[in-house]
């Protein structure tokens, strides 16, 4: 391996002697291949869709080679640039055929299994950890992305993001939130920032969450946020918002751990859960069932990015958000579009009438502050009033 990669596959914890043990079972795999197929294709013919995307004999003739030569690889000991080119080959077999994400999830599950009980069989226990190894980074690398020349940026966006994690470098950046009528009033929205210790760098979540989630590690990353928020807050009798997505409201571990951190906190009447709007259309009960739950305890709640998504008026009046977070995609472009201005004012008083109170977020220049302000908004946010801090203003 070169030195470039081979530090890169160490933060799989993947060191030379994985590579070396792994090229040890290249006849062990050899001897177990028919078996690993037949079994493979018995197993996801057992989902109704494999069926459909594996239509004839060519189409299974050319996945079948794509698969076993796939297998074999990862077993051939050398993990190099043209080892992540082959594992285009197979991604590109998946696309062709139009085979989804979830199949890509099965099909790990069966050759994970497949692989520890052949192991274990010929009793090659200490060789387990090895073969996991390699199998999530084929994992997290084909789950993503079918095109070569993204693979490599794929790797390190997934490398960054399991540091940030494991050494915790998940930060808090808070940004201000300004009351029109009191302007001394402020509340904190906390926005996730993953830090890069290395090249003193901080990015924002938003360009990883979809990859985040993906891999499965985008609630392991909120979970590291809300310790960090609520200890943040602990001592603080301030107002803050903290964003939740549907993924996490879904996820009931998730909300009993939320429920719970309310329960411990002194100050639950401080804490607004923001929700974006478009995820009311996966499945509103599940976002009311959260919201009622978290209200009765005190907090507030809401409605992030209102006029993106396509909730219907019967779900707003149903959650009875204490705000709405005006999208910035009408704010940012209030000085040049009548429309939005338009859209912007039915908006507030709407809000006005239902008792809930409006925040215009993307507030970058005075030119927008002072007409968000003559359309009613009740709070100010954005990067003319204040940009997200690691600390608190006040």
């Amino acid at each position: 391996m070169k030195e470039d990669l081979r530090l890169k596959l160490q933060h799989y914890k993947f060191t030379k002697d994985d590579a070396l043990i792994l090229k040890e079972l290249q006849n062990t795999a050899e001897e177990n291949l028919e078996d690993f197929v037949k079994g493979f294709y018995e197993f996801i013919f057992e989902f109704k869709h494999a069926k459909i995307f594996i239509s004839n004999n060519d189409i299974l003739k050319k996945h079948e080679n794509a698969i076993k030569n796939w297998f074999l690889n990862l077993f051939c000991g050398v993990y190099d640039k043209n080892y992540f080119k082959n594992l285009h080959k197979v991604s590109k077999t998946h696309i062709k055929i139009h085979l989804p994400a979830n199949y890509v999830n099965a099909s790990f599950g069966y050759v994970r299994g497949f692989v520890r009980d052949m192991l274990i069989k010929h009793k090659k226990y200490e060789e387990i950890a090895s073969f996991d190894k390699i199998l999530d980074i084929n994992l997290d690398i084909l789950i993503i992305t079918s095109k070569i020349k993204e693979q490599e940026n794929v790797l390190n966006e997934v490398i960054f993001l399991r540091k940030c994690i494991e050494e915790k470098n998940i930060e808090p950046y808070f940004q201000p939130m300004y009351c029109v009528k009191n302007p001394t009033y402020i509340k904190y929205e906390a926005l996730m920032r993953l830090i890069d210790i290395d090249n003193e760098k901080v990015f924002s979540v938003f360009p990883y969450l979809s990859i985040a989630k993906k891999i499965k590690l985008y609630k392991q990353m909120t979970r590291i946020m809300v310790e960090k928020v609520f200890a943040k807050f602990q001592n603080h009798d301030i107002e803050f918002s903290v964003n939740l997505c549907y993924e996490d409201i879904e996820d009931i571990r998730f909300t009993d751990y939320m429920i719970q951190k309310v329960k411990n906190f002194p100050y639950p009447k401080n804490i607004i859960f923001e929700i974006v709007e478009t995820d009311f259309v996966k499945d509103f009960s599940i976002v009311e069932s959260f919201t009622s739950s978290v209200r009765q305890l005190g907090c507030k709640i809401a409605i992030d990015d209102f006029g993106s998504g396509f909730s219907s008026m019967e779900n707003i009046l149903k959650l009875k958000p204490d705000f709405i977070k005006i999208d910035g995609s009408l704010i940012k472009n209030l000085d040049t579009s009548n429309k939005s201005k338009i859209i912007v004012k039915s908006i507030v008083n709407m809000a006005r009438d239902l008792g809930v109170e409006t925040v215009a977020e993307y507030v970058h220049s005075k030119e927008i502050k002072d007409i968000v302000i003559d359309l009613g908004v009740d709070y100010l946010q954005g990067f003319y009033l204040g940009e997200p801090k690691p600390y608190l203003l006040s």
